[in-house]
């Protein structure tokens, strides 16, 4: 069950579980940038994939562009198909996944409201669906202290119980891939990388401009450095394509130039 209160209005969100306001216009982020808000109508970004495998398929990015910033990726190929981050689940996302024959696994990077919002309404539209996230990060879907709902006026808890992992190499939903434990931003925040498919989804750590600040509840800017040290002596082609929770989507080689943490 999802509890909120009742006529919040939400308008603006900081990445990574900012704080809502109302009467804005506008998507304030933690690095003092701003985006100007489009409507309330979800697009969904195809990029094709161009793994080492030649495997047929795409990741579809679908974007919040109405009450607060979220963006849902779904990877999908023959070998499966996968939802990073149901921070919504919108009806053109819903036909999408009706499309490709529903989703096998639901993985979720980190437990903030705006990455986990429509879980139970997602897992209920895929009753066979796996879903995963860090063991550290479990109890933040009933938490709202810890999913940092509570800072904006509501108050998030969410009944579906997801299996937990930690770091290695785990084979979900068709597909063979590592998961990398980045903590800094939340204690279990954790990054996917699917090398066959030469894809990485980065959460709220790793976007295109930058490392999701350590300012809300288990963050903490010692571990924030160190995994910006650890990321930096991973290895990765430079036509990696990243995949963050906010910002626009590149590849490696563009990401180890624009992003001010990673310099």
């Amino acid at each position: 069950m999802k509890i909120k209160t009742a006529g919040v209005m939400i308008l603006l969100v900081t990445v990574a579980c900012g704080k809502i306001e109302e009467g804005k216009n506008f998507i304030s982020y933690s690095s003092n940038e701003t985006v100007i808000q489009g409507n309330d109508k979800m697009s969904g970004e195809v990029t094709l994939l161009s793994g080492k495998a030649s495997i047929q398929g795409e990741v579809r990015s679908f974007q919040n562009k109405g009450r607060f910033s979220s963006t849902v990726h779904v990877l999908s190929s023959e070998k499966g198909n996968i939802l990073i981050d149901p921070g919504h689940y919108s009806e053109e996302l819903s036909r999408y996944a009706e499309s490709i024959g529903g989703l096998d696994a639901i993985l979720i990077t980190h437990g903030h409201w705006d990455n986990i919002y429509s879980l139970d309404e997602a897992a209920a539209a895929n009753p066979n669906a796996k879903i995963y996230i860090h063991e550290l990060d479990y109890n933040f879907l009933r938490d709202p202290v810890l999913n940092c709902s509570d800072i904006n006026g509501f108050s998030l808890m969410l009944d579906t119980k997801p299996l937990t992992f930690t770091e290695g190499i785990y084979t979900i939903g068709g597909y063979t891939f590592e998961i990398i434990h980045t903590p800094g931003h939340t204690c279990g925040s954790s990054i996917f990388y699917f090398e066959e498919e030469n894809v990485l989804f980065g959460g709220d750590t790793i976007m295109s401009e930058l490392i999701g600040s350590a300012e809300h509840p288990t963050g903490n800017e010692k571990e924030r450095e160190n995994t910006i040290k650890k990321f930096k002596q991973l290895k990765f082609s430079d036509d990696m394509k990243v995949f963050g929770g906010h910002r626009k989507n590149t590849v490696y080689k563009e990401l180890m130039k624009i992003n001010k943490d990673l310099q």
